[in-house]
């Protein structure tokens, strides 16, 4: 009995140790936004912080659980409509990329309540493969990188695998992409296409491509033409958040 008490207090002792040296926020300012327009950010700035500007819920649960609209399912209304400017200071500067998401869900569960679970359903996907003629893509070989930039309708990226483009391509298509071109190296590339080929993303519009208006690539052409790949439609398990419940913050 009394080794087993022991034992007990000593498992909720590192329990609880392992909880206090677990990074996380330790100063969180939440105010209601007062700009007008629609442009918003979330990011962990130079300092570490998470900043976020005229951001809504659903920025904020994109961000923290590194997801993409079509990954969310549920909430209510103003999870998408309500605005937000917050700013949380760490406790540590120097925190991985995985505990930043960490502390980020961590504060939304306690700052908005949030509770969610997951779930994995079939759902429209795009798979990458190598198009007909071969891959057209440069072998990483220098010491820069890993890293991806977009700007418009260019997109260059630096030692990035096959997924972390797919990952890429997702956030325009509004779909998940599958990496299936069996192509396991690292790469430098660029891609250049006509940003407005395709509208964005509504519940029955994902992925949907539209004629380019400016005669330049479509970003499914710019993609079989430049690097040698394609995007073919199919169907794919897909991880899904689904939301079961928030509350709107108080200010503070």
């Amino acid at each position: 009995m009394t080794t087993h008490r022991l034992l007990l207090w000593a498992g909720l002792t590192a329990a609880a140790l392992a909880s206090a040296q677990a990074p996380a926020f330790e100063v969180a300012s939440i105010k209601l936004s007062k700009e007008a327009g629609d442009e918003s950010w979330v990011i962990q700035d130079q300092s570490g912080n998470l900043t976020a500007h005229n951001a809504t819920l659903k920025d904020l649960i994109r961000m923290g659980y590194n997801v993409r609209d079509h990954q969310i399912a549920g909430g209510a209304g103003w999870m998408d409509a309500q605005r937000y400017e917050i700013l949380a200071k760490p406790q540590v500067r120097s925190v991985s990329g995985p505990e930043f998401l960490a502390m980020v869900q961590a504060l939304l569960a306690e700052q908005f309540g949030l509770k969610l679970h997951h779930e994995t359903r079939e759902m429209p996907a795009y798979a990458l493969t190598v198009g007909k003629t071969g891959a057209r893509l440069t072998e990483w070989k220098d010491e820069v990188g890993p890293a991806c930039g977009h700007a418009g309708g260019r997109l260059t990226c630096t030692k990035v695998t096959m997924a972390t483009l797919g990952e890429s391509l997702a956030r325009r298509l509004g779909r998940s992409v599958i990496d299936r071109t069996g192509l396991t190296g690292t790469y430098n590339l660029k891609l250049e296409w006509t940003p407005d080929e395709f509208q964005a993303p509504g519940p029955s519009e994902m992925g949907k491509a539209q004629g380019s208006t400016s005669g330049g690539p479509s970003l499914f052409n710019a993609i079989q033409e430049q690097l040698g790949l394609k995007l073919e439609s199919t169907k794919a398990p897909v991880e899904v958040l689904v939301i079961d419940g928030a509350d709107k913050p108080s200010e503070n």
